[in-house]
């Protein structure tokens, strides 16, 4: 009989009343197995003509996927330029190797270690400079005020766009990775596409130091960098950079106001951050990511067949008990935070640098500037479980300075 009918399961995560508390737990009930199933149904263009796609749920088979470009590929499987009407790929996200590791190599200068210790200072400037805004008033919407405009004023800064187009920018991410439809979705990716291409044509008459800019110069034995390759470069950083650390920091600063001992032991040992910042992202690995089958296969007792899509909720990963004892418990001195918050293999987050400098830096921030904090709204905490999960508001109190 075929797998896809034996192992089909009904999973919708914005349809459970319980994601809106926390998606992680929600979704964990999947952990009851079976361990891959088959979602029916196409709800996005990446999923056309296939009649649904499958959910793999545990921490080592999506591990294994992962590191598998030669039977699990990453071509198109996010989807954004088909959005758009167009087939371009995100590079280097959508691109096997070897070709992916070409386009790896061209923007890693961006995004060393090194990179973001030379940014530090900017980044923590920002964090403070926003942290100050605020914090003598007591209270706080935490998305709108901080989880957004910090980390995304940092990738503004590299991209050399102005900061006061924020708003109209999130409004196309959230259309893009969130609308109801897709029609919605397609638009936003239109709109994304065309001002990328006014921002390279401005780019080519007046360089500057911005990424694109370095991009544009950059040449591959000599050539400059192929058009279609070129925009899903920038389509990339551009999606990227405006909302997976944003969504990320939504859920650790929730917990932290759910968890005055958290934010205690912060307080009382500062040099504990850099770890803590490991376990929140272990615990928080808010990107689902996608992959296509390349060829017919017998993968861990199911059959998949070629050209089947698989949904890799790397949520899933993080809250996996085989892989982490009480995976829901944040602990700071767990011994093994090893996660796939970073995804894993030839495709690890080029930005996973820059990520744990932003996350490392708000927490010091904010323990060193702002009292104990809580929420001071639960039923105002609303939460998307589309694409990357998000948190849209976090309203927080502490007492105010006197």
């Amino acid at each position: 009989m075929d797998d896809r009918i034996t192992l089909a399961r009904e999973w919708t995560l914005s349809d459970d009343p319980r994601a809106s508390i926390c998606p992680f737990r929600a979704a964990a009930r999947l952990h009851d197995g079976p361990d891959i199933f088959f979602k029916t149904g196409e709800v996005h263009v990446r999923d056309a003509g296939l009649g649904g796609n499958w959910v793999v749920t545990r921490h080592a088979l999506q591990e294994e996927i992962l590191l598998d470009p030669a039977r699990f590929s990453s071509h198109l499987a996010i989807g954004f330029s088909k959005l758009a009407g167009d087939s371009w790929p995100l590079v280097p996200l959508e691109l096997d190797p070897p070709e992916h590791t070409l386009y790896r190599k061209v923007i890693a200068p961006w995004f060393t270690p090194a990179k973001a210790r030379e940014l530090s200072g900017e980044i923590r400037a920002l964090a403070a400079r926003l942290i100050e805004g605020f914090r003598r008033h007591g209270a706080v919407e935490f998305v709108t005020a901080f989880g957004q405009p910090y980390p995304i004023t940092v990738f503004l800064l590299m991209m050399g766009l102005a900061v006061e187009q924020m708003p109209i920018f999130l409004n196309w991410e959230e259309e893009l990775l969130r609308g109801e439809t897709m029609e919605i979705r397609g638009a936003a990716a239109i709109g994304i596409k065309s001002y990328l291409l006014d921002l390279i044509a401005q780019r080519r008459r007046a360089p500057g130091e911005d990424i694109i800019s370095y991009l544009l110069a950059y040449r591959l034995d000599g050539a400059p960098i192929p058009d279609d390759r070129l925009m899903g470069l920038c389509f990339m950083l551009f999606a990227g950079g405006l909302d997976t650390v944003a969504s990320s920091l939504g859920f650790i600063f929730r917990e932290l106001a759910l968890r005055p001992d958290l934010q205690d032991a912060l307080r009382n040992d500062l040099g504990i951050i850099p770890a803590a910042t490991d376990e929140f992202l272990r615990a928080f690995s808010v990107v689902n990511t996608f992959r296509y089958a390349t060829c017919d296969m017998v993968f861990h007792g199911v059959q998949l067949n070629k050209g089947d899509l698989i949904q890799l909720p790397l949520g899933l990963a993080s809250r996996d008990g085989k892989m982490h004892a009480a995976p829901h418990t944040i602990d700071f001195s767990r011994a093994s935070k090893r996660s796939l918050a970073f995804s894993t293999g030839p495709h690890t987050c080029a930005g996973m640098h820059l990520a744990r400098t932003e996350i490392r830096i708000a927490l010091e921030e904010w323990i060193k500037h702002v009292p104990s904090w809580r929420i001071s709204d639960p039923t105002q905490i609303t939460t998307a479980t589309e694409s990357v999960w998000a948190l849209h508001s976090l309203p927080l109190v502490w007492p105010p300075a006197s």
